[in-house]
């Protein structure tokens, strides 16, 4: 915590007094007097805040070996009970807040600059926030008014005190609030900025639109050229009306909580059309720690999928022709008896039954954006793919299914002995026709246990299909049949760790090479 209990508080004291007395110390971002509900006399006690931790610390040491003292009365200072404190400011706040409206705390368009208003900027703000609306109590405007400002980039160390001192020389204010974070209780360098006037507040957005203006670069045809985040030269002329701490300060026109968070939506959406890269779909899949899904697997099996998600990450960063597709799954852990038949049964099945869990409410369905399927550009070469060998296709055709292609990377050099291919290297790939359905594949798959057993169910299934396919033949192999009984009354064992599913990294410039070499070919 950074926030003191003091008591002994001398009754004629006010919260202006103890922040004045404890800011000797170090920059104190709060302070307040308790004050009786109805009387609104200070109870002796109130709650000292720090910016920063360490602040609160050293002054704490000074204060066990010096002492500090208040209108000539020792103070007893303590570490404070979160809980308690936050109670306790609630409580003053509403005292203060009915003091208020007889007319003494309020600062008014005529009150501004007086610099007696100090404290009673943020009873005003307290006063908004509460439940009662008692007709009496002076109301403030609501942020769609146009009259609150949110400021960037103020100073950790920087106090309420000191940003209404800076906004006020733009015109009266009714409240100012620097944001903090509840788990550290440190400032988040942003804040809020009311004014009493909606032109006030134009002029200081204008202000700082023109700070901003000056710092941008020029447009160029470099496509790759990212905003400056350079802020504007804290000495500069213009800059010094918005200097705090000498730090040039950014400001917009705030926005109603569910406005930002439609703005934060918009913008997560118009970054993930504008990545052609799709590096947004790195993270589907992947479980991080400290999450619901981290305790259902080892630890070492977590290990082991937070550094693939780095390595793709960092191989994503190193190489710009390397993108992540949105119709191919790469699938690892499997199983070395898993075949492609089987991995094609498993993706149209999962797609199935993602479908059947939506539908029960067992689980959430994919967004309208997800359900959207790329541009006709996005799927140019798997369509180019699909007509170099259109003879081939009309001359087997095959019922269609949600799956494209599946694939087991197998070795050269080893045989197995039941299916007679190439040891299977226990990873392999899957590529749906549709975006929508790799989503429901790889959210159904990924770390499922079930897929064990349904594996088990087909490879015996595969089995069977083998066996009469070679007692079929005119000479059939009797020492590849016993193996495959053999196979087949061998008791399954359990897998070892779940499915490892993540969209595919291709390689644009291997890709076209393909195109290109098919297209040739059928030429």
């Amino acid at each position: 915590s950074s926030t003191f209990f003091v008591s002994n508080l001398p009754y004629d004291g006010t919260s202006t007094d103890l922040q004045s007395a404890f800011s000797d110390l170090a920059p104190v971002r709060s302070a307040f007097v308790v004050l009786e509900q109805g009387t609104g006399i200070s109870k002796g006690v109130g709650y000292v805040s720090f910016s920063i931790k360490e602040d609160a610390q050293t002054s704490f040491d000074i204060i066990t070996a010096n002492g500090i003292t208040l209108n000539g009365r020792k103070l007893r200072v303590q570490w404070a009970d979160k809980k308690q404190r936050r109670e306790e400011k609630k409580r003053s706040q509403t005292v203060k807040a009915e003091d208020d409206v007889d007319g003494e705390a309020v600062e008014t368009p005529q009150q501004s600059g007086s610099g007696s208003t100090d404290d009673d900027d943020g009873d005003a703000a307290n006063e908004h926030g509460s439940d009662d609306e008692s007709p009496n109590k002076p109301q403030l405007p609501h942020t769609d008014t146009g009259t609150t400002v949110f400021v960037r980039n103020i100073p950790f160390t920087a106090t309420e005190g000191e940003l209404r001192t800076l906004f006020r020389a733009f015109g009266p204010l009714r409240y100012v609030r620097i944001t903090v974070d509840p788990e550290t209780e440190r400032s988040r360098g942003t804040g809020f900025v009311c004014f009493w006037n909606k032109q006030d507040a134009d002029r200081v957005i204008e202000q700082s639109d023109i700070l901003r203006s000056e710092n941008q670069p020029q447009p160029t045809k470099n496509p790759f050229l990212l905003p400056s985040i350079l802020t504007p030269d804290p000495s500069a002329g213009a800059a010094r009306q918005l200097v705090l701490h000498g730090r040039t300060l950014d400001v917009v026109r705030a926005v109603t909580r569910d406005v930002a968070a439609k703005l934060k939506e918009d913008g997560e959406k118009t970054r993930e059309k504008a990545d052609k890269r799709n590096l947004y779909l790195l993270r589907e899949g992947v479980i991080l720690p400290n999450t619901p899904a981290a305790e259902t697997i080892p630890r070492v099996e977590l290990e082991k999928r937070t550094n693939s998600f780095n390595a793709r990450r960092a191989l994503l960063h190193s190489n710009p022709s390397l993108y992540v597709s949105k119709t191919r799954l790469s699938i690892r852990q499997l199983p070395p008896f898993v075949t492609e038949r089987v991995l094609k049964r498993l993706a149209m099945h999962s797609v199935r039954e993602f479908r059947a869990e939506v539908k029960k409410e067992l689980r959430a369905g994919l967004s309208p954006e997800e359900l959207v399927e790329p541009a006709e550009a996005d799927n140019h070469d798997a369509r180019k793919e699909d007509d170099a060998h259109p003879k081939k296709r009309k001359s087997k055709p095959e019922r269609p299914t949600s799956v494209k292609q599946a694939k087991i990377v197998r070795q050269t050099n080893r045989i197995d002995p039941v299916t007679g291919k190439g040891k299977s290297r226990g990873y392999g790939f899957v590529e749906m026709h549709k975006h929508a359905d790799a989503l429901r594949v790889l959210r159904w798959v990924n770390n499922n246990p079930d897929v064990g057993s349904l594996f088990d169910k087909w490879w015996k299934e595969e089995l069977i299909d083998l066996m009469m396919k070679e007692k079929a033949n005119e000479s059939p192999e009797e020492a590849r049949i016993k193996r495959i009984e053999n196979e087949m009354e061998a008791s399954s064992k359990p897998p070892k760790s779940t499915l490892i599913v993540e969209f595919s990294i291709e390689n644009v410039q291997v890709v076209q090479r393909r195109v290109a070499q098919q297209e040739k070919g059928v030429s």
